[in-house]
């Protein structure tokens, strides 16, 4: 049985199972492959299993083919099992594999979905009465099999301690890059995202992406002025500030800012404030009233308040987590 505590940075190397099925979701099995079973320079680092679903051998998209030595005996002292998609949304789940997965879970291994792979953990009755996320095609399709399930679709991933589920295609890198954050701490998540060329962590939702991409507008003055933004958040940024700044008019520049990001200029300039604060949190030891200053956000406890709002957790137990030398003075 795992002997840490969800959130306590690892001494030691951690047993990682990843579930590999016919009919393969091979996008979301390439991300836990990337990110768990790598070589990487850490020690201590994970270990990693491929287990298979059943006794033939694995196929997925474009004739790949898997195979694996590994059954569901793997999963005995495993940290984390991986649940990489799953291959259909109506795809009942074998006894073997359910009752395999229950056991694992109530001898305190994390159970980690990617995509569709919710379905799996729907199945087995870990998500009733929990928070959990997936794509957003499957939504509507999950809220009617399991009703029980808080849905949330409007974000990247939801970690509910020991059962962790992410929304769809590369909202899986983001968890798995919390997932490393937590376990090994944010320097080796951090090198872990630049090996990918990704931030090691962005916020948002799916809204930001079910919209419609950026278009053509993103060519003009108003990318300019995000950009200004961006280098310039302690400053006050009021509606008009904003127009006259990319010379449009109020209305047009909240019609724009919203088809780029798909928030309004208010939301969109919280979300970029919070970003510089994480950042900060993990960076340095500046206390709370400084950040505020400098983000812009002014007052501590409006800091607090979206920085709870946004992310379910403190200032304080953030950098708890990230940067515990510089937690003094929150």
């Amino acid at each position: 049985m795992p002997v840490y505590k969800w959130g306590e940075k690892a001494v030691r190397s951690r047993k990682v199972c990843i579930l590999a099925y016919d009919n393969l979701c091979v996008f979301e099995y390439a991300m836990a492959l990337e990110v768990f079973a790598l070589a990487r320079k850490f020690d201590p680092w994970y270990k990693f299993s491929i287990v298979n679903a059943s006794d033939k051998e694995v196929t997925g998209l474009g004739q790949v083919r898997v195979q694996s030595e590994y059954g569901f005996s793997e999963f005995d002292g495993a940290d984390l099992i991986v649940i990489p998609g799953w291959t259909s949304t109506n795809t009942p789940i074998p006894a073997s594999l359910k009752q395999a997965i229950i056991s694992a879970h109530a001898n305190g291994t994390r159970i980690v979905s990617i995509c569709s792979g919710v379905f799996v953990l729907a199945q087995c009755g870990l998500l009733d009465g929990r928070k959990a996320t997936t794509h957003w095609r499957y939504v509507e399709t999950l809220a009617a099999q399991f009703p029980n399930i808080n849905i949330d679709q409007n974000v990247l991933y939801v970690d509910e301690g020991d059962v962790l589920t992410s929304a769809g295609s590369t909202s899986g890198i983001d968890l798995c890059l919390h997932i490393v954050r937590q376990d090994y701490g944010v320097d080796r998540a951090n090198e872990v995202a630049k090996r990918l060329v990704l931030p090691a962590f962005r916020h948002g939702g799916q809204s930001r992406f079910i919209s419609r991409p950026m278009g053509h507008e993103y060519k003009g003055n108003i990318a300019i002025l995000l950009d200004y933004i961006r280098e310039n958040l302690g400053q006050d940024w009021s509606i008009g500030k904003m127009a006259d700044q990319s010379r449009t008019s109020s209305r047009t520049l909240q019609r724009r800012i919203r088809n780029i990001t798909g928030l309004s200029p208010h939301a969109w300039l919280t979300m970029e404030r919070i970003e510089l604060v994480k950042n900060l949190l993990e960076t340095t030891n500046l206390n709370i009233q400084k950040i505020a200053e400098i983000t812009g956000l002014k007052t501590p406890e409006t800091l607090r308040h979206h920085f709870k709002r946004l992310l379910g957790t403190s200032p304080s137990q953030y950098r708890a987590n990230f940067n515990p030398v510089g937690a003094i003075g929150l």
